[in-house]
């Protein structure tokens, strides 16, 4: 007796901390065994022990894969309980010639789930934005090939050339980043500031702010933090590039650095066309643009955003958007500093 209860204790400790639902059932369908994940998933309790399953469970596709793995050996389905999505697999518990019963294995998904719609989504979206400069250089090229170019519109097809294929080029580098930044590889840290940083991307972007006639400006404490300078660099570039081309002319960026109790704080602010709330949240997702017109005109690949986000997200830090429509927006990104 002293040896089945060590053995039960053991066994309820195991299945105490998995992170998946389990459930074990007799040859009548009755509940042996229900650890604490399963609970949680069906919505029961212990006193559910020693009660038929189909009480605490009788939705048709779980009924149907009870009868699939009793009369197969095995069965499995997937479905969505409390917002999230779960793999169920039910095993069919086999011993001299007879049923004793059956085991419910139930994985959350939703991640996986996730990451395969967002990968296919990616994918697509990659395709389309390739496409679309390769064809324009395709279409260009055979043109002058074919000599139906005229020589007076020849170097409006060779700027025209050259511009899809820049862009091409961006396109590709923002994509390698954000490859790295999903793979979460280690990257080396350093001391930085964040000030100094935002000085040197308002002197790289100071000739595009001049053709818009956009005014740059900085200001605020030092903000020196470890973190990975390129990252953060990306970040204050991309905010900044940003703010520029969705501005009016003879608009202002304002960058601000701003050190309080371990808090670190970037706010990079413009009095540009703004966003509507409703695409506040999105504008972070890849290659999703508000204006695709707009995007298109001012030469952007729809990544920038989302390498801030996987950039702020390495640093364990924080983004927030306030905007409204021609009033302007400001992106405020903050990172505890004691962290590192």
């Amino acid at each position: 007796m002293q040896a089945l209860k060590r053995k039960q204790d053991e066994f309820d400790q195991i299945t105490g901390n998995m992170k998946e639902g389990l459930v074990l059932l007799d040859h009548m369908g009755r509940i042996i065994s229900i650890n604490p994940a399963a609970r949680a998933l069906f919505g029961a309790n212990a006193d559910c022990v020693g009660e038929d399953f189909l009480t605490i469970d009788r939705k048709r596709d779980i009924r149907q894969a009870v009868g699939a793995a009793k009369e197969r050996g095995h069965s499995s389905f997937r479905a969505k309980k409390n917002g999230r999505e779960y793999q169920f697999d039910l095993s069919r518990i086999d011993s001299e010639g007879s049923v004793h019963g059956l085991v419910i294995l139930a994985f959350d998904i939703t991640e996986q789930v996730n990451a395969e719609r967002n990968r296919r989504e990616f994918t697509a979206n990659v395709s389309h934005e390739l496409k679309t400069p390769l064809q324009s250089i395709i279409g260009s090229a055979e043109l002058m090939e074919n000599g139906i170019v005229k020589p007076d519109d020849m170097p409006k097809f060779v700027e025209r050339i050259h511009k899809e294929a820049s862009r091409l080029v961006l396109l590709i580098d923002d994509i390698i980043r954000l490859s790295q930044l999903d793979e979460n590889a280690e990257m080396p840290h350093e001391e930085v500031s964040v000030r100094v940083l935002a000085e040197e991307v308002c002197e790289a972007l100071s000739d595009a702010a001049k053709l818009k006639d956009i005014s740059l400006e900085v200001s605020g404490d030092d903000g020196v933090m470890n973190g990975v300078r390129r990252l953060l660099y990306e970040i204050i570039y991309n905010l900044c590039d940003n703010a520029i081309k969705y501005n009016h002319p003879g608009g202002k960026v304002h960058v601000s650095v701003k050190e309080q109790a371990g808090m670190l704080s970037l706010c990079v602010q413009d009095d540009g066309i703004g966003i509507a709330p409703e695409y506040q949240e999105k504008v972070f997702e890849r290659f999703y643009r508000v204006d695709k017109s707009h995007s298109k005109q001012s030469g952007g690949t729809g990544l920038g955003l989302s390498i801030v986000k996987h950039a702020v997200k390495y640093h364990h830090g924080k983004i927030d958007i306030q905007s409204e429509p021609e009033k302007g927006t400001a992106i405020s990104v903050s990172f505890n500093t004691n962290e590192y």
